[in-house]
């Protein structure tokens, strides 16, 4: 008869065993899945916290609950940081949001056992085992063909309308320019300063080749800030993009030609109003020809591609292009030229590039006043960049670079943003 109750209990031990063993199991499982799930989402542009939450919890939906009796799993809480260590501080910003920690509601479950090992040891035990689950998920970013370029955020110092990574600003000009301090000291909002390169080493002609790179070079989601201003370097590197400099081969854009700046831009602004005059432009670089109807109060960069009968899709001044592979989104309207009508400044004298993004530059923005950004550090971008168009070339040591926002680079759109999840020990 005891032998009989030790062989019972001991298969109900077992039982109760495999059964904690794989509540365990799918707990993890889910958590797993909620967080690899969020922080897919986050990727620094508005409203990736509430697309990250949403995600964990539809993750959850899809996993199943076999062991315990308290119903489908929940998340009971999801707190999001700013790096992928484990010592990253918690954040609230979408912005800065690359990692994040999901818990699930705890789940009980009942313990066959407990009435025979009462009996056995003459005492309470607990009839019930309570399990939970966390997992931590971060997400890393590299951008491929970028040149060691970095801008500080003009919006950084309140002026939220001024954000770079906003949709809403393509089209305005944006005055890269060298601020004060660079060798050492902080930068403010809207100076721009250069990247140490991902290889080699961080000397003006290594930054200068680098600038002049096609295609550029590949960073991951820290980059390293080159001290000095490296003026004419910088000037050469940028300007063998637009058929200008003692860079050889310069590669040149297939078309250079220069456009009209904003029409508040000056030295003293960094970002423009976004007004310039595409129908003065036309006629004055296409033998009096009228502007194209489809390119009515268009941006540089959708001109540009234009003239070089490039198909693009087109919403106001926000262009998505190459459109290979990717449906037009909703209020954006397919723009195909019929033919090439490149004006005669634009033809660059030795063989171009066959890339139309040649004159299109991906730059790290970065706030620099909370990250104290200066001249040889290393700072996290969060995966935040910026395309940009370069309007003109540099004309000589001292001067700005003038370049024209295209957008926020969004991994949906570029085949040069390489996006790892994966979860974080």
């Amino acid at each position: 008869m005891f032998a009989g109750t030790l062989a019972l209990s001991g298969g109900v031990l077992a039982l109760d065993i495999g059964r904690v063993v794989v509540l365990r199991s799918q707990m993890q499982n889910a958590a797993d899945a909620a967080a690899l799930s969020a922080a897919a989402q986050l990727d620094g542009q508005d409203g990736a916290i509430t697309r990250a939450t949403a995600a964990a919890s539809d993750a959850i939906s899809n996993t199943t609950n076999l062991a315990s009796d308290d119903g489908d799993f929940v998340v009971q809480s999801i707190v999001f940081y700013d790096g992928i260590t484990l010592n990253s501080s918690t954040t609230t910003d979408a912005a800065t949001a690359v990692a994040t920690a999901v818990t699930l509601t705890p789940r009980t479950i009942s313990i066959f056992l407990a009435p025979v090992l009462e009996a056995i040891s003459s005492g309470s035990v607990d009839d019930e085992f309570t399990l939970d689950g966390t997992a931590r998920a971060g997400l890393s970013t590299i951008v491929c063909d970028v040149p060691p370029f970095m801008v500080c955020n003009p919006a950084e110092d309140g002026s939220s309308s001024d954000d770079v990574l906003d949709a809403a600003n393509a089209g305005r000009q944006l005055l890269t320019k060298e601020g004060p301090g660079q060798g050492g000291g902080s930068l403010a909002p809207g100076n721009f300063g250069l990247l140490c390169p991902s290889s080699g080493n961080c000397g003006a002609a290594s930054v200068s080749d680098a600038l002049a790179a096609e295609p550029g070079l590949c960073y991951t989601s820290d980059v390293t800030t080159s001290p000095g201003s490296q003026t004419q370097q910088a000037r050469n590197g940028i300007n063998a993009r637009m058929d200008a400099g003692n860079k050889d081969p310069k590669n040149p854009a297939p078309n250079i030609q220069s456009y009209n700046r904003d029409s508040d831009m000056s030295d003293s602004t960094v970002l423009g109003n976004g007004t310039w005059t595409p129908g003065d432009y036309w006629p004055a670089k296409h033998s009096d020809a009228a502007l194209p109807t489809e390119l009515a109060d268009s941006s540089r960069y959708q001109v540009y591609l234009y003239e070089l009968g490039e198909t693009f899709y087109r919403n106001a001044k926000n262009t998505i292009y190459p459109t290979d592979g990717i449906t037009a989104p909703s209020g954006y309207t397919t723009i195909s030229p019929a033919a090439v009508d490149l004006p005669s400044e634009g033809t660059p004298e030795p063989t171009a590039s066959t890339d139309p993004k040649r004159r299109v530059l991906k730059v790290a923005v970065l706030d620099c006043a909370s990250l104290g950004v200066k001249g040889s550090g290393t700072y996290p971008t969060f995966g935040r960049y910026v395309e940009v168009f370069l309007t003109e070339e540099v004309s000589d040591t001292q001067s700005a670079t003038y370049t024209e926002i295209i957008g926020p680079l969004i991994n949906k759109f570029s085949t040069d943003v390489h996006v790892n999840v994966q979860l974080i020990e």
